[in-house]
């Protein structure tokens, strides 16, 4: 995996922490993200009349893509709310890189190496480590972590393929926010009704701000799946889970495996010498 690549994908997990936390942070998670679907939707919408035309091949794949995002995204809100930040993004996101690194390889036929595989379990390890001590007695943890990253996974390799045969990754990613923005404003109208300005005014700007934001952190990981085996690139955006722990264990007084955390940054150092 090339410097440049990498150093991509860390900057698009820490953007992509940020939001997560002020997701957690936030009192609606559901009007937050609306405004933030509002985000996705008009930044996509500013630039695609600049970008070249998607291929026909990679409608299937943004089509279904839409439907797991949004599941994912609509996943998160009652996450968050039932399970502490700390231990509920780590198990969303913590098995998603192994199943990406084994689908890849068995359908795409992708070999990562053994630096890669290593930098992917200790990674995968690490991540996993950092939610499961909270997840003693509290099955809701691990049946959001279980959902969650199948859907992590489905949406990784669905974008890696897609973004390969549309002839232009920016081009997929955008309308990939277009479509999948839309419906999340929709879906906070309808679920609070008359209450839904009212709830999002105060934080309108915010969201809207952080949609845009969040768009640019998932276009660089759709570019890096085009320029990366889809198993490391996954394996290094699950650091963004590293930085949110930290941040619960900073902000929210949530309790941080340290260990877990240093196991992490030594598969992201391998990840480097991984798939090159």
């Amino acid at each position: 995996m090339t410097a440049q690549v990498l150093a991509l994908v860390l900057l698009a997990a820490c953007i992509h922490a940020t939001w997560n936390t002020w997701l957690k942070l936030s009192g609606d998670r559901l009007v937050v993200m609306a405004l933030m679907g509002t985000g996705w939707a008009l930044f996509a919408a500013c630039w695609l009349p600049f970008l070249e035309p998607v291929t026909v091949d990679a409608w299937p794949y943004l089509a279904v893509s839409v439907v797991v995002h949004l599941a994912y995204t609509l996943l998160l809100v009652p996450a968050y709310r039932l399970v502490d930040l700390s231990v509920a993004y780590p198990m969303i996101r913590g098995t998603g890189p192994v199943f990406v690194t084994l689908v890849s390889l068995l359908a795409l036929g992708e070999a990562v190496g053994l630096f890669g595989w290593t930098a992917v379990l200790l990674i995968t390890g690490g991540v996993l480590a950092l939610g499961l001590g909270g997840v003693a007695g509290d099955y809701r943890a691990l049946l959001f972590g279980l959902l969650g990253g199948a859907l992590v996974a489905g949406y990784t390799v669905i974008d890696g393929v897609g973004a390969r045969v549309s002839g232009s990754a920016l081009t997929y990613a955008a309308w990939l926010f277009l479509l999948t923005g839309i419906p999340l404003p929709v879906i906070g109208v309808i679920a609070h009704r008359g209450d839904f300005v009212r709830l999002a005014r105060p934080i309108a700007a915010r969201g809207l701000i952080a949609g845009a934001i969040a768009s640019t952190a998932f276009a660089i990981v759709i570019w890096s799946l085009t320029q990366a085996p889809l198993g490391l690139v996954a394996a290094a955006r699950e650091t963004s889970v590293v930085l949110v722990a930290i941040a619960g264990g900073v902000l929210l007084k949530e309790k941080v495996n340290w260990v877990a955390i240093a196991v992490v940054f030594v598969g992201v150092v391998l990840l480097r010498f991984a798939g090159n």
